[in-house]
């Protein structure tokens, strides 16, 4: 079995994961400790032979006033523990700039959504995936990750 996964590691982000050709999909949120994080991928790692790991890279453009530095903290933190984990289960790692899967929708600018941006996401995940998942604000950035990686729009 070949496995695709998608991970925004935000502190309230998520994981998506599916099994190449099949339709049915898997959303879960971000675990919340590192202990828990690393059971995950291990858990993910005796699902399947081959995992392509599709993982958001924290921005370097910074996240502006908005954005508890607790938060950016955790995303830097689970970035490097799913990164360190995979590399040790023999994954293939994609590291996905949010740019590049924000580009691929044609969803625009973040700063012309201001407050909206979430939603604006979580809109367009529904848009694909809304009879097959609950899409949520969880969810829908490792959604859309996803779906740009299915399409082969991402590497």
């Amino acid at each position: 079995m070949h496995l695709l996964v998608a991970i925004d590691p935000g502190h309230n982000g998520g994981i998506v994961w599916s099994v190449y050709g099949e339709p049915q999909m898997t959303c879960d949120k971000m675990p919340p400790t590192d202990v828990e994080v690393c059971q995950y991928i291990a858990d993910l790692s005796l699902k399947a032979k081959d995992v392509d790991l599709y993982l958001e890279e924290p921005s370097v453009a910074g996240y502006g006033p908005l954005i508890p530095a607790s938060s950016i903290a955790r995303l830097a933190q689970n970035y490097g523990m799913i990164y360190g984990a995979a590399v040790a289960m023999g994954w293939s790692i994609h590291r996905i700039k949010p740019q590049a899967w924000q580009a691929f929708h044609a969803l625009g600018k973040k700063k012309d959504h201001g407050k909206g941006w979430k939603n604006h996401l979580k809109a367009r995940a529904m848009e694909l995936y809304a009879s097959r998942v609950d899409v949520t604000l969880w969810n829908c950035d490792a959604l859309l990750i996803h779906y740009a990686a299915i399409c082969g729009k991402i590497n």
